[in-house]
């Protein structure tokens, strides 16, 4: 069945004439009328009485008008709340965050922004894996490092560096190390998906070193807090210490050489025309990271 023809009939009983359908359809009169026809020889009976003085329904027409009128009208109705939706600040947002980036970052933003936009609801899921952008339906998702999704825009809010940490207290028990294969002299703290520190400094030189830790965790915040427990030194990203760092709580290591950086990123689907309340959001996220960026350099 065309369902176009089908929308087109409703129309026209529904606005009493095909002349008056065509002016509400825009649609040439001529060509209404051949829908019409074409739409009675698909269903194989006259839908139409058709006089050059009168319009009227046959009792089949009646019949299957009445059948469907209903479920054209919802269907309008829902399209337009649809559309409503995706053109105002209301419904809606799904977003995927890694756990510690989440919470250091990504909640701020989504909670000023829905005191901002009361209209708006958001699902959260933060996970350290890597979510199903597609299979969850997820509508903007943060990222670090390199991303590379078909279908996907990416967009670079800010870089973060990783720094080796320790309390001062428990560096009393051990000299402050040059080089970072000093470091195998100290029980140290390591995530598991950093298994190998890489450093540089201002001459030009490079070391790689392989922690062989006291400690393993796949969670930042669970590193940091044994940081801070004198569990072990740690290499940690800027944004989780800075606050730690600056309220003395914690001491940055090796100083003189600087380490891989990664880039944080917000991505969201590949399309001309976004929902405004996702379009919003993003413009809302890349000025507070910009903010973000110029503190994160500051600490560092």
């Amino acid at each position: 069945m065309n369902y176009q023809d089908l929308y087109f009939f409703v129309k026209v009983v529904d606005k009493g004439s095909i002349v008056a359908a065509s002016r509400y359809l825009n649609v040439p009169t001529s060509t209404l009328s051949r829908r019409i026809q074409s739409f009675e020889a698909e269903l194989g009976y006259k839908l139409i009485h058709r006089s050059a003085k009168t319009f009227g329904l046959t009792e089949s027409g009646q019949r299957f008008y009445q059948s469907v009128v209903h479920t054209v009208q919802d269907l309008e109705t829902r399209l337009e709340n649809v559309n409503s939706e995706l053109s105002s600040m209301s419904g809606d947002i799904k977003i995927t965050a890694p756990v510690s980036l989440g919470h250091y970052y990504v909640k701020q933003w989504v909670f000023e922004f829905m005191k901002e936009n009361p209209r708006i609801t958001v699902e959260m899921f933060l996970s350290n894996e890597n979510v199903d952008l597609v299979k969850n339906s997820i509508d903007i998702a943060f990222r670090m490092g390199n991303v590379t999704l078909n279908e996907w825009v990416s967009r670079p809010l800010f870089r973060s560096s990783n720094l080796i940490c320790a309390t001062p207290a428990y560096m009393t028990q051990f000299d402050n190390p040059q080089r970072p294969q000093e470091l195998s002299r100290m029980p140290l703290v390591a995530l598991k998906r950093n298994p190998v520190w890489r450093f540089f400094n201002n001459n030009g030189e490079a070391e790689t070193f392989v922690p062989k830790p006291a400690l393993r965790t796949d969670e930042i915040q669970f590193a940091l807090d044994a940081v801070l427990d004198g569990v072990g030194a740690a290499c940690l990203p800027s944004y989780i210490a800075r606050d730690e760092l600056e309220k003395g709580e914690l001491i940055q290591l090796l100083p003189e050489w600087r380490m891989e950086d990664r880039q944080v990123n917000i991505v969201f689907p590949h399309r001309e025309n976004l929902p405004v309340k996702t379009r919003a959001f993003i413009d809302f996220v890349i000025a507070r990271a910009t903010q973000k960026a110029a503190l994160l350099r500051e600490a560092v």
